[in-house]
């Protein structure tokens, strides 16, 4: 991108990657298929992941009531999914300041597998009931049998 935080529009968005003579797929053939376009959604969705996993991390370090509520595991995942963002960025800074080796861009493609799965196990950590639900869902299911033996009993005597 020359140096710059964002490319030239005139290179954002290129008319030579249109095919139709009206134009009208200008946008998403240049989101998929123009290289600077490609690069600067993947450096936003980078810098979009990382300040959120690090806002996540921060907050679950910080904020003493969500810590407190938080299961360990789902703590232990949240800074696992900070630290395989950190070393996602590492690999993907010196993928470009190194003018992407293939080893080095090899590894910056299975962090982003180590990175997914982490997210993964985090959405799976945080999913799984605490004790409240769980009493909660036994409370229902008491009322359900109790509601629907009733109504049994009383048709089952006219």
């Amino acid at each position: 991108m020359g140096g710059r935080l964002a490319p030239p529009s005139d290179e954002l968005f290129s008319k030579a990657y249109a095919k139709r003579a009206d134009g009208s797929d200008l946008w998403w053939r240049n989101i998929f298929e123009n290289p600077t376009t490609v690069q600067f959604d993947h450096r936003c969705l980078a810098i979009t992941t990382y300040f959120s996993t690090l806002g996540m991390f921060l907050a679950t370090k910080y904020h003493a009531p969500l810590r407190a509520a938080m299961p360990p595991l789902t703590h232990r995942a949240v800074v696992a999914v900070f630290h395989a963002a950190n070393l996602q960025v590492l690999l993907g800074i010196s993928t470009l300041l190194y003018l992407v080796p293939v080893p080095l861009a090899a590894a910056h493609q299975a962090g982003s597998v180590v990175l997914l799965s982490c997210a993964i196990g985090l959405l799976a950590s945080l999913r799984r009931p605490g004790a409240v639900a769980k009493a909660w869902r036994q409370i229902r299911f008491n009322a359900f049998k109790r509601t629907s033996s009733a109504s049994a009993s009383t048709s089952g005597s006219s």
